[in-house]
Order: C-alpha cells, then sequence, then structure tokens
C-alpha cells in the first residue's frame, strides 16, 4: 500500500492536528447494538469494492485532502454552496423554500427513482397517539393502534411536490422556487460515487405550454452549465492548494461549452458498450455532455439509456449533464433535469411502464386533468459537485455517508479520508 502522509501538507488549521493517513485517528471500536447486521466477517481475500471502481493510483496524491485540513474542506464546500445558491438565484428567478424530510405514503408526490422494488423508498408509520410520560410504559398501549395514525416514507426527490408548490405559491412563469434536499436511498451500494445520502439542490421553474421543447431545455442546462464553470473558475482562485502541481490533473478544467447529444446519438457511437461504459468514452471525448431523452427505449430495442420514474420528466425533453472527473478519470453524474411531463406525455410513460394504476394517484390525477402549471426542473447533487470542484477521490470526504467497515478499511488504504458516521476501527 502506498504511504500518502508525505502530501498531509500542514497549515494553520492543521497545526495543532495529529498528522492524517487514511481515515482518522482511531481508538475503540463501538460494538454493535444486539442483533444488529451492521457488522458482517469479510473474508480477507475480498474487497468491497473491486479495484477498477477506486481512483487510478497515479491520481491519488492529487486527492485535496490531502493539502487541505479537514476544516479547510468544510470551509471551501461552504464558499461552493453559497456561490451555487447565489446564482440559482440570481440566474433563474429561485426563492428558497423549506424542504420536507418525509411524505403520506400512496399520493404520488414521492419520486419512486426506477421504480423497482430495490429502490423503493425507506418507509415509517407515524402513530399520532399520545403517549404517557415516564420510564415505564405499559407495552399493550404502545400496540394499540391510533386512528391518527400515518404511514409514511422518506424523501426521495422533490421533482414533483416542487411542482405543487409552484401552484400553491402563485408563481409566474420565469419564476420559481429552490430547495437543499437531503434524501435517505437505500437500495444504492455505496462506492466511490454513490452514497445512499442523496443530496442536492432541488429546483423547479415556471414555463408556458408552448415553452415544452428541446431548445427549452438546452437553454435552461446551459444556464446551469455556467453557473458550475464560473464556481470552478472560483474556488480554484481562493483554495489554490486544491491542486497538486506538476500533477497531471493541476491544469484539467472543465470546458466552457457543454456538448449535447441524444441518448440514441451516444447509442449509435458505442454501440458494443454498457450504458456507464458509452458515457465514459463520451466524456472523455468531450469533457462535458448533457444527454438528452432518458426513459424511451432505443430504436433498435435495445434498453433506454437509463429507466426513469414515469411520473415527472418528460422522456423526449429530459436528461444528465455528466462529466469526467480529474481524478476517478470516470463517469461523473452532476445533474438530471427535465421538463415535466403532461397529461399526453404522462399516460404515455404509465403505460410503457405497466403502473396505468398509478394514474388514480392524487398527483397524477392532478397531471392527467392540467391542473398543474407546466415546469422544467431537476436536482444538481451537492456533493458530487463537491467532490468534483474539490478535487476529491470519494464521495464521502465531502459527505458524512453512511458506509461498511469493509469500505472504510478499503479507502483508508487508498489514502481515502472518509468522513465517518462512528467511531471506526481501520
Amino acid at each position: 500500500t502506498t504511504d500518502y502522509s508525505w502530501c498531509h501538507k500542514k497549515n494553520k488549521s492543521q497545526k495543532n492536528s495529529p498528522k492524517r493517513r487514511g481515515i482518522m485517528v482511531i481508538k475503540d471500536s463501538v460494538p454493535s447494538a444486539p442483533d444488529s447486521p451492521r457488522c458482517v466477517t469479510i473474508p480477507t481475500t475480498m474487497s468491497y469494492m473491486p479495484d477498477a471502481i477506486l481512483p487510478p493510483e497515479r491520481n491519488r496524491e492529487a486527492n485535496s485532502t490531502h493539502r487541505l485540513s479537514r476544516l479547510d474542506v468544510q470551509r471551501a464546500s461552504t464558499d461552493i454552496k453559497r456561490f451555487v445558491e447565489a446564482r440559482l438565484e440570481k440566474d433563474f428567478n429561485l426563492v428558497k423554500h423549506t424542504t420536507p424530510q418525509a411524505f403520506t405514503t400512496n399520493t404520488g408526490v414521492n419520486d419512486d427513482l426506477d421504480g423497482t422494488k430495490s429502490k423503493k423508498a425507506v418507509y415509517f408509520t407515524v402513530p399520532n397517539r399520545d403517549v404517557p410520560r415516564g420510564i415505564t410504559i405499559d407495552p399493550d398501549k404502545m400496540k394499540e393502534r391510533s386512528p391518527y395514525e400515518l404511514e409514511c416514507e422518506v424523501v426521495q426527490s422533490l421533482a414533483k411536490w416542487k411542482r405543487l408548490m409552484l401552484d400553491r405559491l402563485g408563481c409566474d412563469v420565469g419564476e420559481g422556487i429552490y430547495c437543499d434536499s437531503i434524501s435517505i436511498r437505500k437500495g444504492y451500494k455505496g462506492d466511490v460515487t454513490h452514497s445512499i445520502v442523496a443530496d442536492q439542490w432541488d429546483f423547479e421553474v415556471r414555463i408556458n405550454e408552448e415553452d415544452r421543447t428541446a431548445e427549452t431545455l438546452k437553454q435552461y442546462v446551459t444556464k446551469v452549465w455556467k453557473i458550475v464553470t464560473d464556481c470552478e473558475d472560483y474556488i480554484l482562485e481562493k483554495y489554490p492548494d486544491i491542486l497538486l502541481e506538476g500533477h497531471p490533473t493541476a491544469t484539467s478544467r472543465l470546458p466552457k461549452k457543454l456538448t449535447f447529444i441524444t441518448s440514441e446519438e451516444l447509442h449509435e457511437m458505442f454501440p458494443t458498450l454498457g450504458v456507464h461504459e458509452r458515457e465514459t468514452a463520451a466524456v472523455k471525448w468531450f469533457g462535458a455532455i448533457f444527454i438528452i431523452g432518458m426513459g424511451w427505449p432505443m430504436a433498435d430495442g435495445t434498453p433506454a439509456e437509463e429507466v426513469r420514474s414515469p411520473g415527472y420528466d418528460d422522456w423526449r425533453l429530459n436528461g444528465d449533464i455528466i462529466v469526467e472527473h480529474p481524478l476517478t478519470q470516470y463517469r461523473h453524474e452532476l445533474m438530471s433535469t427535465g421538463i415535466r411531463v403532461n397529461s399526453e406525455s404522462l399516460r404515455a410513460q404509465l403505460a410503457h411502464r405497466g403502473m396505468s394504476e398509478q394514474a388514480e394517484l392524487p398527483f397524477m390525477k392532478a397531471v392527467l386533468e392540467d391542473r398543474l402549471p407546466f415546469c422544467f426542473g431537476g436536482g444538481i447533487g451537492i456533493s458530487r459537485l463537491l467532490m468534483l470542484l474539490l478535487r476529491t477521490c470519494h464521495i464521502g470526504e465531502v459527505q458524512c455517508g453512511v458506509w461498511h467497515d469493509g469500505h472504510y478499511k478499503q479507502a483508508a488504504a487508498a489514502g481515502i479520508d472518509l468522513i465517518p458516521d462512528r467511531i471506526v476501527d481501520v
């Protein structure tokens, strides 16, 4: 294992800090709670992640967490967040709105991601009953059902809820809202760029019906891209130690122009590659792309570029911003966005996914009956953007995720400084 301790440059905020190798200075590991499935013994021959998922070893020394102190990583993260939020408000005429953490079930408002069982939301019950205060509580009382009980689910995204808010707030065309949302997505396995904690700037802008075009989509996406590239210039000037001088990645910058490409064109360019492999190939060629059209199968009958929920984006007018991360040298998705469904596209997409019964859910009915505003919206990944602009090797260096012990150990061996949710013994 390569020793990365040489590149931990100390600055004022690190002056009295212990040297940081790997994750942290470790004391004792906290034992699992009784019957907890958290700790599973892993054979020593196994690794949590395939080595190919980790950044190439030649790039790990360029990880900014070897030069910025932990406090400075937080300072830089805050500066990026303030920059982006100020520009969203100015460039898109948005107002920051309070953010929900949960929804009641069976309303159609929550995002069901790709609609598969593995990606379903985290569910919980709110009893809504009076419980006497005190140490001893009658267990039989706790078993009683309350007439006010609520079945709820943790937010997965605010894609549909924001559309309701545009209507509730009476937003005019060209006005909108954004939220800094945090959701739990239990169906994802954590790795270098994926976490069960999904944080994003969820935004929504009201548009006219006649603006439901690919040209409108491109105009809005181009404005987002300008915010991203301007933010890169700002943060690298303020924190020059993000870059490792003399390293090949130090000269890497995001292209000022974003390349628009349809999912069909991408498929035709790289017909023998899988979805993520062709996206990686495309960003190596173009630097940064926006793939238009996520949800419908390809014309030759092969699966869609990405499976999408039928209830929010129009699959002909949506897409993702994807770049090449300079350290991982792999596809790095920054934003998923689109013009929202109208009654026609919603009905067609529900039918295609075999979900026509969802037309009876309150949100879907409102769209089908043309009772909600036309709009454009999406989510910009907060931690994904921080990982990109701060040049870290892992999303867990800019966000507090929940990682398996095997993940911590493999990350530490690669010189990756994960923000821990507990005391971890590596």
